[in-house]
């Protein structure tokens, strides 16, 4: 056992980094890290992963949650590689007291085609498709409460020179009152009957260490749900609190429950080169709901803008930092986002306190010693104006150790 914990510190970067920005339909490889466990027949196996501990202060928010320190994430990731293209994937996670399935699915890398069915993160958005163990922020911008959760479904992925394509369908995803904070989309949101295609169109350029994408995504369905399990979610801000939320006094005429058309939209992209980013990313997202016999859709925009600049070191499009100097490397950025929210007469199915307008803009920096090594703080300001102005103060502090 001794010697299996010191080859697990001793491997290279972690495979949380998930390889350059569009790889996510595809297998893991050496250059990836993880620690090779060895192979049965000819099955490669590999096991890579990280931990996350934040300190964390919330003030002046919509509503408290306990400050102090948080085991934020704790993730295994097992892979089995055959030499035919397929493979699995097995990502628990044990972070917040609690054990959860993040990622389980079967793939397969082709020449230009990739798939994979089961349990993941769809291909969608700009800032969700980075990696969490590569984020500067610690928590995704506000965008990021416009974005689908991990679900249920298969998706197939196209690619031709820098053009990719990307098609699949997924179930609605199952909601859990255990998360502590947030880990990937809402955790208020109620287990519905439902199902959302994607649609995906991407393109990717590299040129030595300058890198340069796009994407526009569409992920549509619908949504039923009932007193039992709602099917509507939330927007969270970046401290994890509640923006937009649904009526819910559990009774058939005060509790709002998915009824209709769900729909995401995303378009943005990304530039940057060894040490300098620039990306942008707007979102909108629409949801039907009904109270009693009363029906309504209520639609949530947002914009985002953010920027980095690494210092001793690399930064490779996966927006993974490796240091160059004896010293390690310092990665610093900034970033600022706009959310509306409207619809008519909304009122009767969102709850009072819900925000329909707010900016949030934020400031952080990283030290990164080794590839496996990242210790980050990050300060962020959301003033929303929900008839009142409320300002929350979000301090993020977080140590992460890859292996």
């Amino acid at each position: 056992m001794p010697q299996l914990l010191l080859g697990l510190l001793a491997v290279g970067a972690p495979l949380g980094a998930q390889g350059r920005a569009g790889d996510q339909g595809r297998a893991p490889s050496d250059e990836r890290g993880g620690l090779r466990l060895g192979s049965e027949g000819e099955v490669d196996l590999t096991l890579g992963g990280y931990l996350q501990v934040d300190g964390r202060w919330v003030s002046g928010a919509l509503q408290s949650q306990p400050d102090g320190l948080l085991l934020r994430r704790a993730r295994l990731i097992f892979d089995a590689a055959m030499p035919g293209g397929w493979h699995v994937r097995l990502q628990p996670d044990f972070g917040q007291g609690r054990v959860l399935i993040q990622d389980a699915f079967v793939g397969f890398e082709g020449t230009r085609t990739n798939a994979r069915i089961g349990r993941f993160r769809p291909a969608f958005g700009v800032e969700r498709f980075q990696s969490s163990a590569t984020l500067l922020h610690g928590e995704r911008s506000l965008v990021n409460s416009l974005m689908p959760s991990r679900s249920f479904g298969a998706q197939v992925v196209m690619q031709r020179d820098a053009l990719t394509l990307t098609l699949g369908a997924f179930r609605t995803p199952i909601g859990t009152d255990l998360q502590v904070v947030d880990t990937d989309g809402d955790v208020d949101a109620r287990e519905g009957s439902g199902h959302d295609w994607l649609a995906r169109v991407a393109w990717a350029r590299q040129r030595g260490a300058r890198y340069a994408s796009a994407q526009l995504a569409l992920l549509a369905g619908r949504e039923r749900g009932d007193l039992e399990a709602t099917g509507v979610s939330r927007l969270l801000t970046v401290g994890q609190q509640p923006l937009l939320a649904f009526r819910s006094d559990g009774t058939d005429d005060g509790t709002a429950v998915a009824d209709g058309g769900r729909g995401r939209l995303s378009a943005g992209g990304l530039v940057g080169n060894a040490q300098t980013l620039l990306a942008f990313e707007g979102a909108l997202f629409t949801q039907g709901a009904r109270v009693g016999a009363d029906r309504r859709a209520v639609t949530a925009g947002v914009l985002t803008w953010r920027a980095g600049h690494v210092v001793g070191g690399t930064r490779r499009a996966s927006q993974e930092v490796l240091p160059t100097s004896d010293h390690g490397a310092i990665d610093v950025g900034a970033r600022v986002s706009m959310l509306g929210v409207w619809g008519e007469d909304i009122g009767r199915v969102i709850t009072r306190r819900s925000v329909t307008h707010g900016a949030s803009g934020g400031l952080a920096v990283g030290w990164i010693p080794t590839s496996l090594t990242r210790l980050s703080m990050a300060y962020e300001l959301t003033v929303v104006s929900p008839g009142r102005v409320v300002r929350e103060h979000a301090l993020l502090l977080r140590v992460q150790q890859g292996f």
